[in-house]
């Protein structure tokens, strides 16, 4: 069994075209029958005849894309060009952050991502995120493709059918990233490189995208290395306006004791106009060693590292609806689909037969935030070391031995708040809301008074050592092909620690006493003009008061007494943000057993995979009270600004029994059947299994987690009907069942934490906040995949597919990840020196979680991407990449599109340069 991973060898120009096409692109690359070498073509058409019949030898249900070149995978991203196989979706989120411009996670079959798989070289691979949210709240075990650029992919292949040797995690599906090795190429020296200028089209600014590769071996083919280098800058700009988050009216406020019809309607908490820059750097390379001593050993040294540095600064002009539904009476209102979508705010606060205590004060109306976070950054490594050992003519054991880790860093955070005592109206307009206060200027700092300032730090270290050992022992010729055999063990660790201090910035807050903090000097600087309803399609759209992120953070390090000082006066047990806090060692187990056999039309696979997880959750647990000698902790109550707290260490141990079986039948000579079941499971988030909770003053939520969360298991149904009826031409139909026996879904329960807003003067305020957290429930998806490629003829083409997916859980709620429908149309011309294909991408709605104790729904959307290659020699190449055409915004909302949760525009990404080889 010779199966090597680099199958799928094609020209630039092929390449451009074929990775697109619904198709696999790969065989079973670790357990296929056939022996495939090496697959070298020349053209589209014959890269995508090679690709049918690789597909026609497979058991298991893959498709895949590939690049022989660096730089020439035909989309920038490794998760955007994933998302052209049929039943994948992406998305350019990992919470409730908010889309950007680069897709970041990948999803198989409208499953989430922390329910896809995502290994490297067949192995795990430790993630980080650079945005500060996704380091600590339920992000989990997804995997961060910003960290994954597509230089370092010869293949990708997506596992739609799980058998026995595949590494359990994946409910849905397995994505397997396969690197270059140096016994791949065919020349013994070989030299690549690209060099690019990127460009965003609203920040304005071009930026350069570099990478190069050397290989070489030896003439035999027994040794070889290989290095590769990558430096990629990208100037990012978002605009935006986000609500964050809704709450229900209660007779406790104002406009409810007045107004009782009104109490259970959702009403906004705070409308913001944001406008997020970045500068995005991201480096690195890997490197490969292979090395055969003799025909019966081969061993491969592989490593690989990326970091990404991500500074960015985020201010936001918003309405602090809380503040007036706890305080203030409404002159005006308007209630649609439960959701008070229109309210007029008067600037002094006529309450006192409701709230005696604010009666007849002002309110504070206006909120504005900005917030810098120098070099934040996320990296991830692996070395990794593969033996193949040829024990007898008939037995080959294989071992994997290997480190990897990630880490995601907020190393610090300087950041202001000023607020404003004045009235305000907000009303639907356009995409969003219309906000519009009683009479100060929103675009001049007049009128802003000092509220809070705070620093904060974050580390998310992910790390894992692992091993495997694996063994085939061929049979024979009979209906018994061979059977295989293996062992995996991996010890893996996620911590979480963060540090926080605020203060309020006046008199009382003993930040700055008098006078108070010179916010006015952060020196705002004026506003893209792109940057109103023509950008977002929001007329009246406030505009944020922009500021100097290095001005902002010196301002704020320079505070007497520090809201910062110094990096390491931050690390203090006063200082230690604790709910954000914990720590999960995993240790993971699995074995499993697999036959293969096969006979006149007809081959398949049956097995078992037993899996041993052992979780140790060390979670931080509020305390109110301060009770000492705690059952799970005796006598162990700790203590912050954050308020008490005592360190709970859960324990649990489950063992899974994960049977499998694949067949596929050939009907007749170019018509396939392919049926295969499974039983498959992933486990939780590390963040939900920590018990991390993430709190929000100004609307008094929180995302919080669940120690007591069991894996997700489902029992996978999967059948395809494939007709090969030309030689470059393929039409299918899949349909798939997976009976989810065990889910993760989100609800809301209160819990009381230390208010740090209404804190004062060492004063500790405890308040109910409504935490959403995940619990067990069951669940259900069903869907079908349609696909069809075609050459049309004088060099034109295309590819398309659609899924349709349902699924909801127990209580009828839709699944995290979940889009009813996906659609890709690809068309392409390829002649001896031109390739160009246009690509559009449609999915439709689906539930993002809960994000602030509130639902958040991503509407649908669709984007047009262009590639154009120029071959001037065979060893030079021209291109131009155009993502996002269309200028897609992205939309969300929360339980049904009147509630609106934000809009974002990305602008449009073009890269153009030059590709060598040698």
């Amino acid at each position: 069994m010779n199966v090597r991973r680099r199958i799928l060898i094609c020209s630039a120009s092929a390449v451009a075209m074929a990775s697109f096409a619904a198709p696999a692109f790969a065989a079973d690359t670790a357990k296929s029958d056939d022996t495939v070498s090496e697959v070298v073509v020349t053209g589209f058409r014959e890269s995508l005849q090679r690709a049918i019949e690789i597909k026609r030898q497979n058991i298991d249900q893959v498709d895949a894309i590939s690049s022989s070149d660096i730089g020439k995978l035909p989309d920038k991203n490794v998760a955007d060009a994933l998302q052209r196989i049929p039943g994948v979706n992406i998305s350019s989120a990992a919470s409730g952050e908010g889309g950007f411009d680069e897709n970041d996670r990948v999803s198989i079959r409208g499953t989430s991502p922390s329910l896809t798989q995502v290994t490297i070289d067949g192995h795990n691979v430790a993630t980080g995120d650079w945005f500060i949210l996704d380091q600590f709240q339920t992000v989990g075990r997804s995997v961060s493709f910003t960290l994954l650029p597509s230089e370092i992919v010869a293949s990708t292949v997506v596992y739609k059918s799980q058998d026995a040797a595949l590494l359990e995690g994946g409910v849905s599906g397995i994505v397997d990233i396969i690197t270059r090795k140096p016994l791949d190429f065919s020349k013994t020296l070989t030299i690549q490189g690209q060099a690019e200028a990127a460009y965003n089209s609203l920040s304005g600014a071009t930026k350069p995208q570099l990478s190069g590769l050397i290989s070489w071996h030896n003439e035999d083919k027994t040794f070889g290395v290989l290095a590769q280098a990558f430096y990629e800058d990208r100037s990012v700009r978002r605009y935006g306006q986000e609500t964050l988050g809704y709450t229900s009216i209660t007779s406790a406020m104002p406009i409810g004791a007045a107004h009782p019809e009104l109490i259970g309607v959702q009403a906004p908490t705070l409308i913001g106009s944001s406008l997020f820059e970045q500068e995005k750097t991201r480096k690195g390379g890997d490197f490969a060693v292979e090395w055969r001593p003799s025909d019966r050993a081969e061993f491969t040294l592989n490593g690989f590292y990326s970091k990404l540095t991500a500074t960015n600064i985020n201010d936001n002009y918003m309405y602090w609806g809380n503040r007036e539904l706890a305080r203030n009476l409404p002159t005006s209102y308007t209630v649609k689909d439960n959701t008070l979508t229109q309210a007029a705010w008067p600037t002094v606060a006529a309450i006192s037969p409701f709230n005696p205590a604010f009666g007849g004060t002002p309110v504070e109306g206006i909120i504005v935030d900005n917030i810098t976070r120098p070099n934040a950054n996320a990296y991830t490594y692996y070395v990794n070391l593969d033996g193949k050992f040829k024990v007898t003519d008939k037995l080959t054991a294989t071992t994997q031995i290997g480190y990897t880790q990630g880490v995601g860093n907020t190393p610090s955070a300087p950041s202001f708040e000023v607020d404003a005592v004045d009235g305000v109206s907000y009303a639907p307009s356009g995409n969003g809301w219309q906000v519009t206060p009683n009479s100060i200027n929103p675009q001049s700092p007049n009128g802003l008074a000092n509220a809070w300032s705070w620093n904060e730090t974050f580390t998310a270290l992910d790390k894992e050592i692992y091993g495997k050992v694996d063994a085939d022992w061929e049979i024979g010729d009979g209906v018994f092909k061979d059977v295989s055999f293996g062992f995996h063990a991996s010890d893996h660790t996620r911590q979480v620690d963060g540090w926080d201090r605020g203060c309020t910035l006046g008199a009382n807050g003993a930040c700055f006493g008098s006078p108070a903090m010179p916010f006015s000097a952060v020196h705002p600087v004026p506003y893209p003009s792109g940057y109103n309803a023509g950008a977002l399609g929001i007329p009246g759209l406030l505009l944020p008061i922009a500021g100097d992120a290095t001005t902002i953070g010196n301002l704020i390090n320079a505070i007497p007494g520090g809201v910062r000082g110094p990096i390491s006066a931050i690390h203090t047990p006063q200082n230690y943000y604790w709910t954000g806090s914990f720590k999960i060692s995993e240790q993971d187990y699995s074995g499993y057993v697999m036959a293969k056999v096969g006979g006149e039309g007809w081959r398949g696979n049956f097995g078992v995979r037993i899996v041993d997880t052992r979780e140790n959750a060390f979670v931080n647990v509020s305390d109110p009270t301060a009770t000492p000698g705690h059952p799970n902790n005796p006598g162990d109550i700790f203590s912050s600004a954050y308020g008490p707290y005592y360190v709970d260490h859960v324990t649990h141990n489950y063992v899974d029994i994960l049977p499998s079986l694949n067949f596929t039948f050939d009907l007749k000579p170019n018509l396939f059947l392919r049926v295969s079941a499974a039983e498959t499971m992933s486990r939780p988030d590390y963040s939900a299994l920590g018990g991390t909770v993430s709190l929000n003053d100004l609307t008094l939520t929180g995302n919080g987690g669940n120690a007591d969360l069991k894996p997700v298991k489902a029992t996978v149904f999967d059948a395809a009907l494939e007709w090969y009826y030309a030689p470059s031409s393929i039409a299918t139909i899949s349909v798939f069942y997976d009976n989810l026996s065990s889910y993760v879904t989100f609800g809301n329960h209160s819990a009381v934490f230390q208010d740090q807003f209404l804190t004062k003067n060492n004063v500790p305020d405890f308040e109910t906040y409504v935490i959403s957290s995940p619990s067990n429930t069951t669940g259900e998806l069903k869907g079908v995949e349609l696909q069809v490629q075609q050459p049309i003829g004088m060099g034109f083409g295309f590819q398309t597919n659609m899924t349709y997916v349902e699924g909801h859980d127990a209580s009828g709620a839709p699944l995290v990840g979940t889009s009813k429908f996906t659609g890709n149309i690809v068309g392409y011309y390829e002649n001896a020196w031109l390739s160009a294909r246009l690509a559009y991408t449609y999915r439709s709605h689906f539930f993002v979680g809960l994000d602030r104790s509130a639902q958040e729904n991503e509407a649908g959307n669709g984007q047009l991407d262009m590639s154009v290659n120029v071959t001037v020699t065979p060893n030079i190449t021209f291109s131009v990449d155009a993502l996002n055409m269309t200028n897609t915004l992205l939309k969300y909302y929360a339980a049904n599109p009147t509630q609106v949760r934000a809009v974002y525009n990305n602008g449009t990404q073009v890269y153009a340069g030059v590709h060598v080889k040698f």
